[in-house]
Parts: C-alpha cells; sequence; structure tokens
C-alpha cells in the first residue's frame, strides 16, 4: 500500500504489501545488547528460513562494534535498522573510532589470520555488503539478503564508500 492510499485490506495483503517493512533500534554499546540486536532481528524474519543467517550477520556486525569502535566505550551504543522485503537490509551503524571495517575475500590457498573471518562469513551470506561513513563520524556497515529464489537472486555487488 502506498502512502496516503488508505484503503481496507487483509492482514496479509497489509504485511506484505509494497513497501517494505523497516526498523530501528539503538542499543547500548554492551556485548550482551549485541545478543538482544541479534534475536530482535531473527524474530522479525522467523519463519522465512533465513533467520540464523539474518542472527549471524546482525551478531558480526554489532560485535565488531563494540569492540573495535567508540560504541564499546562508556556511554557509546549502536545503532541496528532492518528492511524486510524480497532483498532485507541489515545495517549496523557505529560511532566511529579505531579503523575502517575491512571485507575480505577468500582466496583459494589464502588462508586469513586471526581476524576478518567475520566479514568474510557476512559476505559469503549476503548478496551485496559494504560501508559508508568515517572514523571521526562513524560507519555503517550493512549486508542485503536475499528472500529471493535462487534464480532470481541478483548477483554479488560491494560497496565500499567512504
Amino acid at each position: 500500500m502506498a502512502r496516503g492510499k488508505w484503503k481496507m485490506c487483509t492482514a496479509a495483503e497489509w504485511l506484505w504489501g509494497a513497501d517494505p517493512l523497516r526498523w530501528r533500534r539503538v542499543y547500548a554499546g554492551r556485548t550482551d545488547q549485541v545478543t538482544a540486536a541479534r534475536l530482535f532481528a531473527m524474530a522479525l524474519f522467523a519463519g522465512t528460513g533465513r533467520e540464523d543467517d539474518v542472527g549471524v550477520v546482525v551478531a558480526e556486525l554489532a560485535s565488531n562494534a563494540v569492540l573495535h569502535t567508540r560504541s564499546g566505550e562508556p556511554g557509546g551504543w549502536f545503532g541496528l535498522e532492518v528492511t524486510f522485503a524480497d532483498v532485507a537490509y541489515i545495517g549496523i551503524t557505529d560511532l566511529g573510532g579505531g579503523c575502517v571495517p575491512l571485507f575480505r575475500s577468500k582466496k583459494r590457498g589464502c588462508e586469513l589470520k586471526e581476524g576478518g573471518r567475520g566479514l568474510q562469513v557476512v559476505a559469503e551470506l549476503a548478496i551485496s555488503y559494504g560501508i559508508h561513513g568515517s572514523v571521526e563520524l562513524g560507519h555503517t556497515v550493512w549486508a542485503d539478503i536475499s528472500f529471493r529464489s535462487q534464480d532470481q537472486a541478483a548477483a554479488p555487488h560491494v560497496s565500499l564508500a567512504q
């Protein structure tokens, strides 16, 4: 249903209408809140068959925010943004500091050292992913998860805009 065009409809029509469903939540920058964000996102996608994948993506991105940015400092926070559609958007916004998150691709015969594996897993679960923002103001690290059949899924895309 487009905005401004209200009409009576069924619950299914409302739920699966043309407008994607969106949620934003803010969490304290603590490790226990990573679990809260993961469980919240998984509940939103319950029954889709991809709820575990969504949970992995949220947990990895939120953990990185808490462990590697000012979000994990006293008074810090991170934000979760989720869009539910055929291609779902999952973004975690941090407070910056630290360094720029780096997605690494795993090449044959090239093993990753400690660290970097979590974003690699996110990249493998997503059809596209990226980072925008700055060290000073904070980053949003995001991933798109497809709920389309494999035949309809888009080719992988990476965006590392700064």
